[in-house]
């Protein structure tokens, strides 16, 4: 699941024109620090106005924010929970609470809290967002769905949260709504060449590798040289059995990186599925110069490309070798051809 970050964190102070008591004078020096990002001078100021008024549900509010700003959430809550407990109807203060529980874990907690929030304040749009990638964060996709078809109701033309939900979608396999969002963002942005390249790993994820392929293409049309839409169409070939294509994807990746093993190794792969056993070790020996991470994967393929050559000692050298690394599959080998 994509990670993401809340994206709004309220901050509650007093009007410039009721700075008059004492306290709020206080808060006022806080909240400056606040806007400077100096949160634990202010947390320290803040202090300062509860030791003037211990009850000040604004003072508590801000340290809870300060505290969430520096990665505390544990005792934000205290700060957000003394809050609410003092001014049940400063709102803002359970949708910070709720950003708290989140950061904890506790999830039912937070999703409560940004239950109570939108009921207050339901055309609050980032809210919806919020709830959404807590949602995804609790595995619960349907609702972040919905979560995002609400943000769209109010921002419909947003083309962050079309992906967001195009990518929810996907994960539930509703692949044509998947590509329906994707289209409405194209339509949005019609220069976003990234768009194909996340439509073409729908179609990809969906085992639907001719569509998959044409989006890389049409990505390719625009960044002849985009390393993701060139893997990724590398990858599709291969998984379609068109390995020539995919030889040629991989050689032109291997010419940017040339210590990427992964290249390597994928070329011989498809070498060895063409029945071309001499290319196909040349090819998994530059992955091992360039350290293969699955070694006993690799040996055990180029020991079949040393059987296909009748080089039957090298090729059971290799599959001694993978198994006695651990890799169970290379046994099989031995025991057939090494006898």
């Amino acid at each position: 699941m994509k990670q993401k970050i809340a994206l709004i964190i309220l901050l509650i102070g007093c009007s410039l024109s009721t700075f008059s008591q004492p306290k709020e004078l206080v808060l006022k020096t806080a909240l400056q620090q606040i806007e400077l990002k100096n949160y634990n001078g202010a947390i320290l100021t803040l202090n300062q106005c509860l030791d003037l008024d211990n009850k000040y549900s604004l003072a508590y509010f801000n340290r809870g924010y300060c505290f969430l700003m520096l990665n505390k959430p544990n005792i934000a809550l205290v700060d957000f929970n003394q809050t609410i407990s003092l001014d049940p109807n400063l709102i803002e203060t359970y949708f910070n609470r709720a950003l708290a529980h989140q950061a904890l874990k506790n999830f039912t907690f937070a999703e409560g809290d940004f239950l109570i929030y939108l009921k207050a304040k339901p055309e609050d749009e980032k809210a919806h967002m919020n709830l959404g990638f807590l949602h995804e964060e609790m595995g619960e996709l349907a609702s972040a769905i919905e979560d995002y078809t609400n943000y769209l109701r109010l921002k419909p033309n947003s083309v962050e949260v079309l992906k967001y939900r195009a990518l929810d979608y996907a994960e539930i396999d509703s692949i044509q709504k998947a590509i329906k969002d994707y289209n409405r963002c194209f339509s949005i942005n019609p220069n976003d060449s990234t768009l194909c390249v996340l439509k073409g790993n729908v179609y990809y994820d969906a085992m639907m590798y001719k569509e998959a392929i044409e989006e890389y293409n049409l990505a390719l049309l625009n960044n002849t040289t985009n390393k993701e839409s060139l893997q990724n169409r590398a990858d599709a070939y291969t998984a379609s059995s068109q390995f020539e294509n995919a030889i040629l994807d991989y050689q032109q990746l291997s010419l940017k990186d040339k210590r990427n093993p992964d290249y390597y190794f994928n070329i011989g792969f498809c070498f060895l599925q063409l029945n071309q056993p001499r290319e196909a070790i040349a090819s998994f020996q530059k992955a091992i110069e360039n350290d293969y991470e699955n070694l006993g994967q690799l040996l055990t393929l180029r020991g079949v490309a040393y059987n296909n050559l009748q080089m039957k000692t090298e090729a059971c050298a290799d599959w001694q070798k993978a198994y006695a690394i651990g890799y169970k599959e290379a046994a099989t080998y031995q025991n057939n051809f090494c006898k």
